[in-house]
């Protein structure tokens, strides 16, 4: 891989090299006719000037260009009540009041807990199991909670 990427700044670098100067000397010899070319109705100093004023008006329009062709994008509106919006609005709801808690006072602890059982789930079948079961019966405990509140 670092072979072609080698290969490919060699190449580029050895373009860059020819093309550079030979695109410098086009563009003197360009400028060069055009001030012989104004130098036939005009005088030696009023077709300098003339000859420099389209250069930097050409220099102008191409950063013009170029500023346009690389400026950011706006990012798209965003939706008032999104995906995760919403996903996270019902796990907040959902969620234990001790356990909501702790994870505010322990942000980097509840990280780290939550990527070894997410990390252990996928990788056993048993602990799959047991995650399961235990958030099946907080389930239904939070819901018999819940029901007995509300009477």
């Amino acid at each position: 891989m670092f072979e072609r990427l080698k290969d490919r700044v060699e190449k580029w670098t050895i373009a860059s090299a020819i093309v550079v100067p030979v695109g410098f000397a086009v563009v003197a010899f360009l400028a060069l006719a055009l001030f012989f070319m104004f130098s036939e109705w005009l005088s030696p100093a009023l077709a300098a000037l003339v000859t420099s004023a389209i250069g930097v008006l050409v220099i102008a329009f191409v950063t013009l260009l170029a500023r346009l062709a690389t400026r950011p994008k706006p990012p798209p509106p965003r939706q008032p009540a999104e995906l995760p919006d919403r996903l996270e609005q019902l796990l907040q709801q959902h969620a234990d009041p001790v356990l909501s808690e702790w994870i505010r006072n322990n942000p980097d602890r509840a990280a780290i807990a939550t990527l070894l059982l997410g990390v252990a789930a996928g990788y056993s079948d048993s602990v799959q199991k047991v995650l399961l079961d235990m958030y099946n019966r907080y389930v239904e405990a939070e819901t018999d909670r819940r029901a007995a509140n509300r009477d």
